[in-house]
């Protein structure tokens, strides 16, 4: 098994634990407290974004240019999510 792999398998069974279930092929919210959600959400984007970056550049075509665009994908899905009306006064988002 590919690191890669181990790390996925690691990831959906965290989304798993925090009440996160899979569905039509998508990750769907937990139906718990939806208040801790933007807290355990932005532990999960950081390390996305610190893999996109490592990633950025990579081969065309290769498993690390797959990977990286999952990960831009989910980042992307996550900010939409997130700040639904793009960046915040902070300048989030």
């Amino acid at each position: 098994m590919s690191n890669i792999d181990k790390k996925r398998i690691t990831a959906a069974r965290m989304l798993e634990e925090l009440g996160y279930t899979f569905a039509n092929n998508d990750w769907m919210h937990p139906t718990n407290d939806a208040a801790q959600a933007p807290a355990i959400t932005d532990a999960l984007h950081a390390p996305l974004v610190k893999r996109a970056d490592d990633l950025e550049g990579c081969t065309k075509g290769s498993n690390a240019d797959r990977e990286f665009a999952t990960i831009t994908d989910a980042i992307e899905a996550y900010k939409d999510v997130r700040w639904p009306l793009g960046r915040t006064k902070d300048g989030k988002g």
